[in-house]
């Protein structure tokens, strides 16, 4: 395959969409529109998300040292789309657009009562970087939705699950599994 060079860029790169939550100091919750969220740490569970420019979240979780991570899916594109492009500021986002939320079980976080699943972290570091910043958070807490039966890695069916995947500019959704990790050395045992 002939590969051609691009400018530096951040124009290609599907990720998964996460609402960040957290309380603003009224206790109305806030949350925002976040697609560049990884895993950083096994032991202790930690995960990661970048964010840049000025937004409200940003100051919450650095003021308050915790934060929500609510899977999108595919179903909740509008409250996704709506939560990324207003600003927190001066709205109360959630009554708006009529949105279900509750208070999470371990940590005073906000929990999208139609997200199917959310970490509830504890925010342990953040690191400058260029123009933005990386907010690590360990996880203190997963809340699943009864509806997803088996919850170990590896296990659970992101086509049941119907995560809303964001290529910049688009969203997307996982169509079919198609294969396990490990299948490679699988088949070669095989012969």
């Amino acid at each position: 395959m002939e590969k051609r060079s691009l400018k530096p860029q951040r124009g290609f790169f599907p990720q998964p969409t996460y609402l960040i939550g957290t309380f603003k100091d009224d206790n109305t919750p806030n949350f925002a529109l976040i697609t560049w969220i990884t895993f950083c740490s096994v032991k202790p569970p930690m995960l990661m998300f970048a964010s840049r420019g000025k937004k409200l979240t940003r100051e919450l979780v650095e003021r308050k040292g915790m934060f929500s991570a609510n899977l999108v899916t595919t179903k909740m594109m509008y409250m996704a789309d709506y939560f990324g492009n207003t600003s927190g500021y001066e709205q109360n986002k959630c009554e708006d657009i009529g949105v279900e939320y509750s208070k999470g079980n371990i940590m005073n976080v906000p929990i999208l009562s139609e997200s199917p699943w959310v970490y509830e972290c504890s925010l342990v570091d953040i690191i400058e970087q260029g123009e933005g910043s990386i907010y690590i958070g360990e996880v203190k807490n997963i809340l699943a939705d009864k509806t997803i039966e088996e919850t170990l890695y590896g296990k659970i069916n992101m086509t049941t699950v119907d995560p809303l995947i964001y290529a910049p500019g688009q969203y997307y959704k996982i169509k079919e599994g198609i294969g396990a990790v490990g299948y490679s050395k699988k088949d070669n045992e095989d012969s």
